[in-house]
């Protein structure tokens, strides 16, 4: 008899958790719109689940809302004029009554801008000053002294000198025995000058060194047709040539580069320099 009323003990606890889960069920049934309003004034459901899916707000949502962002926007001040241009719709008149007239562009003329578009793009290019040519540049000359042989009416050789004019040279001492070498002119023949240079002589080399020209001559320098008095004659002619240059003093007679004693076998004497002072009879 003891286990029977043990054993009914369970089966009513389990009928009162029953009743009581019907009857807070039914309660919230009743409640369910209360409580609802309640969750979404506090905003316990945003809380909850706004990581959750979106939905849309119910129109008491929307007024609520709508109220809280009137209370939150400052007011515009419609005094301001640029605040009630802000409001004004395009086209219609500003605040001043006057309406803002458009800007105009001034005409452009099409024929105009083509031409300029097509036209090419000017440079502007500095030439260098024209450089004068050969002929226009003013050509240097310098005189040189030759001297040349007349014979006298009774047998005499005298030396005679002659002004020659050329373009400038680095060489003068040079040129001018070449000069000499090629012998007179025409008109230098006609005034009764001649040389007496051997036919084939040539200057090899000249060099000047303290005071002294250094005259290297072929072996044509050394024979003269005329013996004694045609050697005397040669080499007064160059020795007077040569010392009309201020630097030569004297003039040392070279042969094939080679100081020689003598010219030919005749015993005329050019082993040492030559002065003009040796020609003075």
């Amino acid at each position: 008899m003891a286990r029977s009323r043990g054993s009914n003990r369970p089966h009513l606890g389990v009928i009162f958790w029953i009743a009581a889960i019907l009857f807070i069920s039914i309660l919230l049934m009743f409640k369910l719109p209360s409580i609802r309003e309640v969750l979404e004034n506090t905003g316990f459901v945003e809380v909850v689940f706004e990581n959750g899916p979106s939905r849309e707000p119910s129109d008491g949502e929307r007024s609520r809302r709508d109220e809280a962002v009137r209370e939150e926007a400052p007011l515009r001040d419609t005094t301001d004029p640029s605040a009630l241009q802000d409001l004004l719709v395009p086209g219609s008149p500003s605040p001043s009554g006057e309406e803002d007239a458009p800007v105009a562009e001034a005409p452009r003329d099409k024929a105009t801008d083509k031409a300029t578009e097509d036209a090419p793009q000017q440079v502007l290019e500095v030439s260098p000053p024209p450089q004068p040519t050969e002929e226009e540049r003013p050509v240097r000359t310098s005189q040189s002294r030759v001297y040349f042989i007349r014979v006298t009416d009774d047998g005499r050789i005298r030396a005679e000198a002659v002004s020659r004019s050329g373009p400038a040279t680095r060489s003068p001492l040079t040129k001018a025995l070449e000069t000499l070498i090629s012998g007179p002119t025409a008109e230098d023949l006609d005034k009764g000058l001649l040389t007496l240079l051997p036919e084939g002589t040539r200057l090899l080399s000249a060099r000047v060194e303290g005071g002294v020209a250094y005259l290297s001559f072929n072996e044509a320098f050394r024979f003269n047709s005329l013996g004694v008095e045609g050697h005397l004659a040669q080499l007064q002619q160059v020795v007077l040539t040569a010392t009309t240059f201020s630097t030569v003093e004297a003039v040392q007679i070279l042969i094939e580069g080679q100081q020689m004693d003598y010219l030919s076998g005749d015993g005329v004497y050019i082993g040492r320099p030559l002065r003009p002072g040796d020609f003075r009879g």
